[in-house]
């Protein structure tokens, strides 16, 4: 449903619009009235205007009076409409990304460029990659570190396949009318010097904007497209001899390519540029010894945090079993645990770094796959047993400076969890009874009797519980090793997950004392 309102000739700054349409959809109230100048025309020469005329207007609270909302909406589209010529340049370039994304030539949600490079540089040679899989160019600060980002994501390309380009660093964003249309725009910005290396006849050559917005780094990017190599050496024995004016020439009337740009650099994926933490944690290097389904989704929630470096240490492979609370699913059954969660996160986060996965328990390890671990900032152990445990804090005490050591565990039916911290050389094993038993857990299983159950026609014990009850000590492991790694615990300490005592009740197990509360963490100084 619609109306016309009539607008007094030359009344608007955009003195071309003479009337609006307020137009309301079936699900009005609640839903935001929208006011359309259909004279402005959809090519982004006014700011905030979009396809069809439809004005973008900030939203009315649709428990506000009716009247007063439209009233509200009329007002704000005259302010639009009226906007002088500085605030219009304002607008658009505080917006640059989105009024580029507007006028991208394929204006589909496919982005053909994504950008690992790092934001802040100057003009510059850079790298880039043709994907044909996915018609996409992967765009790098420079070869190595494109090498290896396409590495973790199963490309292996040849040096060949990596070729330069061009980053140009803009002084103020442009406008959709400054938005290049041909090739020479962009040919006469580049230097005499580059242009053998960046425009390659028959092929597509793909260059970077970088500007600074008030609201931050933003990134576009053309792809030009010359003539044929034929038909650039016709009447030239060889490519080397076709004068550069003459490349350049190829390129001029043609037209170029607007892509939209994904920034997929480390300090984008991991807050979008607004993560302080990132900065620090992304040079720092953690070791995960067992990678279970605790161990992998503290794995994954430090990855996703941004941690640059993690190394795995696992013997056992994921069976079916484990599925329902493990991360990794029924694709990697019979898969080495440490293995699988280094391809799945190298995959996945492809610009950190998981060289090493050692498919052996901790007590097994060489002394050079020690060294590695020797070098980290921390080492979690997670849901390892006595023995690991033990030989886990012997080598520790072994080494001169040795790493953080972060342990975490559940108790049975997940209903308590723990995470210890400890520095210098300090020992788990001393809060350890002769039963090989924590002097801190909060609960008790006469005989054992429901703490552990035996697997169906096989001697293998499991603990009964669900992923969904692991979430809470998993969080408060997470949350402690990212603590730890912000030098923000600055003395060693425990963590305590208190879940719901009726579960240990209800299975026969015996709360102790310190188990006074329920869905509840606390923080206790480790003495």
């Amino acid at each position: 449903m619609g109306w016309r309102v009539s607008i007094p000739a030359g009344s608007l700054e955009l003195q071309k619009v003479d009337h609006l349409v307020l137009a309301i959809d079936t699900a009005f109230p609640n839903s935001q009235p929208r006011i359309l100048a259909p004279a402005a025309g959809s090519d982004y020469s006014w700011p905030h205007v979009e396809q069809a005329g439809l004005l973008c207007l900030r939203s009315s609270k649709n428990t506000a009076p009716i009247a007063d909302r439209v009233v509200t909406h009329l007002h704000d589209a005259e302010e639009l409409l009226n906007f002088p010529e500085t605030k219009r340049r304002q607008e658009f370039e505080r917006e640059f990304t989105a009024y580029w994304s507007h006028r991208a030539t394929d204006s589909s949600d496919h982005t053909r460029v994504w950008s690992l490079v790092t934001p802040g540089g100057v003009t510059r040679e850079v790298a880039y990659f043709f994907d044909v899989r996915s018609n996409r160019h992967v765009i790098a600060d420079d070869k190595e570190v494109l090498k290896r980002w396409l590495c973790n994501t199963g490309i292996n390309p040849g040096n060949k396949q990596i070729n330069p380009t061009w980053l140009f660093r803009l002084s103020q964003p442009w406008t959709p009318s400054e938005f290049p249309k041909t090739g020479d725009e962009i040919t006469k910005l580049l230097p005499p010097n580059m242009v053998r290396k960046c425009l390659e006849p028959g092929l597509q050559s793909p260059f970077l904007f970088e500007v600074d917005t008030k609201t931050g780094t933003a990134f576009a990017a053309v792809v030009l497209r010359g003539a044929g190599r034929r038909e650039v050496m016709r009447g030239f024995r060889h490519m080397s001899k076709v004068p550069p004016t003459h490349i350049v020439n190829s390129y001029a009337k043609r037209p170029v390519e607007r892509c939209k740009v994904a920034r997929v650099d480390g300090a984008w994926i991991h807050g979008r540029d607004h993560a302080s933490s990132y900065t620090w944690v992304s040079n720092r290097k953690v070791v995960v010894i067992g990678c279970g389904a605790i161990g992998a989704a503290v794995a994954h929630l430090l990855a996703q945090a941004g941690v640059g470096e993690q190394i795995f240490v696992d013997a056992d492979s994921l069976t079916t079993a484990n599925v329902s609370r493990h991360p990794l699913g029924l694709y990697h059954d019979g898969f080495n645990k440490a293995s699988a969660l280094q391809e799945h996160l190298r995959r996945k986060f492809p610009h950190l770094t998981f060289e090493y996965a050692f498919r052996r328990r901790f007590e097994w390890l060489t002394p050079k796959e020690l060294d590695q671990l020797a070098s980290a900032d921390l080492i979690i152990s997670a849901g390892i047993d006595f023995d690991g445990e033990a030989a886990l804090g012997y080598w520790r005490r072994s080494l001169a400076r040795p790493p953080a050591h972060l342990s975490t565990w559940a108790e049975a039916y997940a209903a308590a969890g723990h995470a210890v911290l400890l520095y210098g050389k300090t020992s788990i094993l001393a809060a350890f009874d002769d039963e090989e038993r924590p002097n801190f857990r909060l609960t008790d299983w006469p005989d054992e009797a429901g703490a552990l159950i035996v697997e169906a026609g096989c001697g293998n014990t499991f603990q009964p519980h669900g992923v969904i009850d692991l979430h809470p000590i998993v969080g408060m492991a997470a949350g402690l090793a990212l603590d730890t790694l912000l030098d923000k615990v600055p003395t060693s300490c425990r963590r305590v997950w208190m879940g719901d005592p009726a579960v240990v009740e209800s299975h026969g197990g015996i709360l102790r004392a310190p188990f006074n509360d329920r869905l509840t963490m606390r923080e206790f100084v480790w003495s």
